[in-house]
Order: structure tokens, then C-alpha cells, then sequence
């Protein structure tokens, strides 16, 4: 539903790194985790902090990630200023990266490796990082699934193009 069901494999560039691959529930027990151990551990004065650093660890990995497939990538500055920033700010400017990241992930999988990536805005606006992290995952699967010729294949056509 999400995305068209047949891609063909020499689509993805060897020049770019898979998406992390870690299942999204892994994800969210270990965001779940870390803030329950904020919350035991920490104390009181410092805990707001310590909270917003755990919830911000995953995406801003994300967001860096997303920099190594383009460096004209915007969504870091946006993440690196929602955690500074203060508690109502912040969310607002995490809706902010959230369609950024989206935005960035859409151009780079439509356009640089064409694979036909269609990401639901109803579902990132809901779940966020752990939808985009569904998907890259299923992404970062395909992609190692390619089989390595087709990948020297795809890496010739590159340097011979350039």
C-alpha cells in the first residue's frame, strides 16, 4: 500500500550506506527503557534534560544518517535546535524534522535510488520516527537481499558515467 510492490534490484546505488536496520519495536522498547531508567535514576532538577536527550538520541542518528546520503540535508540543524530549545518549542520544531526527515528520505528513495518510496503523512504525523524507522528497515532488508553483481553492475555504470 504503502509502495508500489515490485522494484527491480538494480536500483539501489552502492555509493549510498543502507538505512539502519533495527526493527521498530526494538526501537521503541529501548526508547521506553532508557526513559524509564531516566526516570529512576536521575534526579529531580536534571530528569527534564535527561528525557529530552533519550527521546532526541534516535532521531538525531536519523537525521545524521540522512546526512551522509546528502549533505544539502537540513533536518539536523532542525533536530540539533529542538533539543536545545526549550519544552513547547521544542515540540513544535520536532514536527518540524519529523516532515523535514520525511521530505529528505522521499527525494533521496524517488529520485537518487528510485525505488518508488511513498511514506503515508497521516502515519509519520502519528508515529513518527518509528514509522520512517518501519520503513528504512524494510528498505535497509531489500537492500541487502541485492545480490553483489548487480551491485558491481550498478557501480560500473556509475564510474563510467561520471
Amino acid at each position: 500500500m504503502d509502495r508500489s510492490p515490485t522494484r527491480p534490484a538494480a536500483t539501489f546505488s552502492p555509493a549510498y550506506p543502507s538505512p539502519p536496520r533495527v526493527h521498530w519495536a526494538v526501537l521503541l522498547l529501548a526508547v521506553l527503557s532508557a526513559a524509564a531508567l531516566v526516570l529512576w535514576l536521575v534526579p529531580q532538577p536534571y530528569r527534564d534534560f535527561a528525557i529530552n536527550v533519550v527521546a532526541a538520541a534516535w532521531p538525531i542518528y536519523l537525521c545524521l544518517w540522512v546526512r551522509k546520503i546528502d549533505q544539502r540535508s537540513s533536518s539536523l540543524y532542525w533536530a540539533i535546535a529542538s533539543l536545545v530549545t526549550g519544552f513547547l518549542f521544542s515540540w513544535l520544531l520536532w514536527i518540524v524534522v519529523i516532515f523535514e526527515l520525511r521530505e529528505e528520505l522521499l527525494e533521496h528513495y524517488n529520485r537518487r535510488e528510485p525505488i518508488g518510496l511513498r511514506l503515508n503523512w497521516l502515519l509519520t504525523a502519528l508515529f513518527s520516527f518509528f514509522y520512517i524507522q518501519y520503513e528504512l528497515n524494510k528498505i535497509s532488508r531489500e537492500k541487502d537481499q541485492v545480490p553483489e553483481d548487480i551491485l558491481a553492475e550498478a557501480e560500473a555504470e556509475t564510474t563510467y558515467s561520471a
